[in-house]
């Protein structure tokens, strides 16, 4: 008796074997999962490369897989909103916050997508927490005054807007 006899007698179970109507140097077959490392390079180069639909396949898989990165899920998080999914943009932004929480592009992306949602109160307090984590983030004082703006707070509105000017010029648009 062989070896793998002795097995399936000893598991009570069968292997048959059937054959395969086509030719396998067609076939690529996956052996592992990729590595951590592999899937965020991956997801980092698509998204770098603009090419969002392949990058979000990669945070999906990293995400899917269990692993965590908070870089990966504030990413995942802007293509959400950018596809108009705010509810579950807002969440994956919370785990990058959660996993990182002085990381100040989080927040940032945090308070745009609570604005997006209406939640002005709630941006403002995340967009403060960006500038307080980072006090020369001149897209966080754009963004800020954007929101008071939206609130109706005008002076501080353009305080924040000139804030932002201060720190990067580009920001005068």
């Amino acid at each position: 008796m062989t070896e793998r006899e002795i097995d399936q007698k000893q598991t009570g179970s069968e292997v048959k074997t059937f054959p395969v109507p086509f030719a396998l140097e067609n076939i690529t077959i996956i052996t592992s999962n990729p590595s951590k490392e592999e899937l965020i390079k991956k997801a980092f180069k698509f998204h770098s490369q603009g090419k969002i639909s392949e990058a979000a396949k990669y945070y999906q898989d990293f995400i899917d897989q269990g692993f965590t990165d908070h870089r990966v899920f504030s990413n995942y998080g802007v293509i959400l909103q950018d596809i108009g999914e705010l509810k579950e943009a807002e969440l994956y932004t919370r785990k990058a916050i959660e996993i990182k929480p002085d990381f100040p592009e989080a927040y940032l992306n945090l308070g745009n997508i609570l604005q997006g949602l209406g939640k002005l109160k709630e941006a403002e307090i995340s967009t403060r927490k960006a500038i307080e984590l980072n006090p020369h983030f001149a897209a966080a004082h754009s963004n800020l005054g954007g929101i008071l703006r939206d609130l109706g707070n005008l002076q501080e509105a353009e305080a924040s807007t000139r804030k932002a000017i201060e720190l990067n010029p580009h920001f005068a648009e």
